[in-house]
């Protein structure tokens, strides 16, 4: 069996795509087939030579990780209750503590945001505003949700499509949409002091691999693209402009 080596022009980008990673092998085997390229693909992703990170983006291994939180008791029960009640429901849970992992001061009171379809937004507040009345708030402005805020207060919030889905744990939230809605959205945008961003950037560009066309198509549907892209790019200092999106 002929061995190929890794195409080292893709090494030190940030990410390509399947049609690149087949490209430059066929640039130095040019017997194989297309069969063949797409078999080669397939068996590099299955034993760890090259990461899936999103829809058609693949990196090779290195220093970073996947990126993984260790949701608490209470945003678990919440997700349990609202698949039981409704299971073809599509949502995803961020709660405020995920942010310690990358912030200087620490967040020692939790919120938990439940991010819903728009067609069930109104059924599953009702739902939980049953289960624990006095906690939930459904879409608050910045200024109710600190009024009324209390310990493990619930929030639900309406998912916008393009929202980066996590494959193989579907309710739980992609580091890409955290990085987006901390920047642009208009209630989690006020939440985390404009000081700590850079600090929650770098450190998630440096440990964690990223989706950046992800998170491009949901800040551009956030209608904050531009704005987003500027932010990522002077905290991160990666050139993304060859990124689609």
């Amino acid at each position: 069996m002929m061995i190929m080596k890794t195409p080292q022009a893709l090494i030190n980008t940030d990410s390509f795509t399947r049609e690149e990673y087949i490209s430059v092998i066929k640039e130095n085997n040019r017997e194989l087939s297309e069969g063949a390229l797409a078999y080669r693909l397939r068996e590099d992703a299955a034993n760890g030579n090259i990461i899936r990170i999103g829809r058609n983006q693949y990196v090779f291994p290195g220093n970073k990780q996947s990126y993984g939180h260790m949701y608490s008791d209470e945003a678990q029960k919440i997700a349990a209750e609202i698949e039981n009640e409704y299971s073809d429901a599509e949502f995803q849970i961020f709660e405020l503590t995920q942010l310690n992992a990358f912030v200087n001061h620490l967040y020692a009171h939790n919120t938990i945001f439940v991010f819903v379809e728009n067609d069930l937004v109104d059924f599953v507040f009702d739902f939980l505003h049953r289960i624990y009345p006095g906690r939930v708030m459904l879409k608050p402005s910045s200024d109710h949700y600190y009024r009324y805020l209390v310990e493990n207060q619930i929030v639900i919030l309406r998912l916008p499509s393009e929202s980066p889905r996590n494959d193989s744990a579907p309710w739980q939230v992609r580091l890409e949409k955290i990085l987006v809605d901390i920047t642009v959205d208009k209630l989690l945008s006020g939440i985390v002091a404009p000081g700590e961003l850079e600090t929650v950037f770098t450190e998630s560009a440096n440990q964690y691999y990223l989706d950046i066309n992800a998170m491009f198509r949901y800040a551009r549907r956030k209608g904050s693209l531009e704005k987003f892209r500027k932010i990522y790019m002077e905290y991160t200092h990666v050139n993304t402009e060859r990124q689609k999106c």
